[in-house]
């Protein structure tokens, strides 16, 4: 090795160089060690992250769509059969105390479906939305005329429910394609619901004080508005806490 002071060599033993009297640092005869190599981070392909997000959706769509299936078909089972005799004796010329008509129960199918249109046809992500909202028209349309049949009326579907399911329907279309080109992630689903479900509730008293009040005072749906925008505010900010903390 070679002094650090006037450059001659000496023997990688020396503690004092012999030429200039100098103290040697003990650093000088070891070489540096190198450092240790970090293991690689693996990252997944964009494609498995896109499988595992899909796998997510379907997963969560399974869950719901069986929990909205499920009591729907109980209802309408139990809707089919009848109440018990007696409570039958008590309203003979109800249709609803008869056996083998449908009648409440078709309320709640179509609330099934417009809450399956809204929870769970955003988290599918169809491939073709323009499609799928042709299949939802269709089904509602079909909706609308059984109802109409079952009460042999039609007015206040054309007035009330039919504005209230095309708002549906194109609300949970626009929710699908905004998704399906990933413009809402899948971690923020239940916020865009959210407050997909604060704007039908506005448009839906708009509706109703415009044919009853023919004029527009909105109320209730203003209080539900707020309410839905600060728990999305609240949940998006406690999302993004956790999210920084883990980084």
């Amino acid at each position: 090795m070679f002094c650090q002071h006037c450059g001659s060599q000496i023997e990688n033993t020396a503690v004092i160089c012999p030429v200039c009297n100098a103290q040697l640092s003990s650093s000088m005869g070891t070489s540096p060690q190198p450092e240790p190599k970090k293991a690689p981070v693996y990252e997944a392909p964009a494609k498995e992250n896109k499988k595992v997000e899909n796998a997510k959706g379907k997963g969560y769509a399974a869950v719901v769509s069986a929990l909205i299936a499920f009591p729907t078909l109980i209802c309408l089972v139990a809707d089919y059969l009848g109440p018990p005799e007696w409570i039958r004796n008590f309203f003979p010329n109800h249709d609803w105390a008869q056996a083998g008509i449908v009648t409440w129960s078709a309320y709640i199918l179509g609330i099934a479906m417009c809450a399956w249109m809204m929870i769970v046809l955003p988290a599918i992500k169809p491939k073709r939305p323009a499609i799928t909202v042709c299949i939802c028209m269709v089904v509602i349309s079909l909706y609308l005329l059984f109802l109409s049949y079952i009460n042999h009326s039609a007015g206040w579907y054309v007035d009330y429910v039919m504005p209230v399911c095309l708002m549906l329907t194109v609300s949970s279309a626009i929710m699908s394609i905004l998704m399906a080109y990933k413009i809402i992630p899948m971690n923020h689903i239940a916020s865009a619901i959210t407050v997909q479900g604060a704007l039908l509730c506005l448009g839906i008293e708009i509706l109703f004080d415009m044919q009853r009040r023919g004029q527009i005072e909105l109320r209730w749906s203003i209080i539900l508005a707020v309410a839905a925008i600060s728990a999305v505010g609240i949940y998006e900010a406690v999302s993004y806490a956790i999210r920084i903390n883990k980084k």
